[in-house]
């Protein structure tokens, strides 16, 4: 099970160094896209009201459940609210998503999962004196992370199938922006979740663990990350699309591993 776990974290990982570079040819290509424009506007951190949806595939093995993998998609809405204070930013944020559309083979199972995040970031740079330069922002974030399995499987009694997984961590965030005209700027996020205090469903009669745990980087990770590209298309609005992915891993007890990968839409109301 630990080497399979290990396997699949690997893999994920090498998925967001690939997203990773991706987003640095990006930054490059606009760096050639400046010296053709040099009178930008820098875009402000995209603070105020944020809405969003985003939908894509979604996978997850529940050992607690079985030891095959449930695939399928799942829809997703998040809302948030920023505020730009002289030498940090605050931000919270909401996602929720609910789908009955993943499954292995014939088994279908619902998953319900949200993530209440907030937190600080810190500019790492002063882009006020080169505002055409990529702005870095660096901060600590906490977030409840909740994810709910429950498989159609028939059982008889008092027996029950429901997977219940929840984690109260500290982490960090990074954020990049990236103008690239007065109108369109880049935007990058990852967070990672560093110390958590875990709750896992257990069979009682089976297993002896205890349902709360301390979680550590290894054993209870939780990673958001997206690159997307924004749009200022009247006064204080604008709108954002872009790639999402979202990696989830709980090995504690028996192991949970999720992914997914989305694209999402959004729009924002800067204050």
């Amino acid at each position: 099970m630990e080497k399979c776990s290990k396997k699949t974290i690997t893999r994920f990982s090498k998925r967001i160094f690939k997203s990773t570079l991706i987003t640095l040819a990006i930054f490059c290509l606009g760096q050639n896209l400046h010296a053709q424009e040099p009178d930008l506007l820098r875009f402000v951190y995209p603070a105020g009201i944020n809405a969003g949806f985003s939908f894509g595939s979604y996978s997850v093995k529940d050992q607690y459940i079985s030891q095959e993998k449930y695939t399928g998609t799942m829809p997703m809405i998040n809302v948030g609210w920023a505020r730009c204070h002289d030498k940090y930013v605050y931000h919270l944020s909401f996602e929720y998503g609910k789908s009955g559309d993943v499954s292995n083979n014939n088994v279908q199972t619902d998953i319900t999962q949200f993530r209440l995040a907030q937190g600080f970031l810190y500019p790492l740079n002063n882009h006020s004196r080169n505002p055409e330069k990529i702005s870095l922002y660096l901060g600590p974030t906490t977030e409840i992370f909740y994810c709910g399995n429950d498989p159609k499987i028939a059982v008889s009694g008092f027996d029950y199938t429901n997977s219940i997984a929840v984690m109260l961590s500290l982490g960090v965030s990074f954020n990049a922006i990236y103008p690239l005209s007065n109108k369109f700027q880049l935007e990058s996020s990852l967070g990672i979740t560093a110390l958590s205090l875990g709750w896992r469903s257990v069979d009682s009669e089976e297993d002896d663990q205890a349902q709360t745990k301390l979680l550590t980087l290894v054993s209870g990770l939780n990673m958001p990350f997206d690159l997307g590209i924004r749009y200022k298309f009247y006064r204080r609005f604008s709108a954002g699309a872009g790639y999402q992915f979202q990696l989830t891993s709980i090995t504690a007890w028996e192991p949970l591993i999720s992914s997914s990968n989305s694209f999402f839409i959004g729009l924002n109301y800067n204050l």
